[in-house]
């Protein structure tokens, strides 16, 4: 029998495959509490390096993240993805 993969949705949105690893590199850099190279991101999202690249310049253009050797989020990236996470545990104990 067949495997039938659907996109991730959220709120009947679907999310693409450069969002998803928009949010992973912010949920990473979040999780690891320091600045991280390229390399370890890479490793960790499993992703190819371009795509990586083109997931940092999105986030540096909205002022989350910090370019350069080794990425690091900003404070507003900080702020901005622990109310995220705030958001989504008070929505689930709703």
């Amino acid at each position: 029998m067949p495997v039938i993969t659907m996109p991730a949705r959220k709120c009947g949105k679907s999310f693409s495959h450069a969002e998803h690893l928009e949010i992973g590199l912010l949920n990473a850099l979040f999780d690891a509490g320091h600045p991280m190279s390229v390399s370890d991101l890479e490793m960790k999202l499993r992703c190819t390096r371009r795509d990586l690249f083109r997931a940092i310049t999105a986030q540096y253009r909205l002022g989350n993240v910090r370019k350069g050797q080794p990425v690091e989020l900003t404070n507003s990236g900080h702020i901005a993805v622990a109310a995220g996470r705030y958001a989504g545990a008070v929505a689930v104990a709703a």
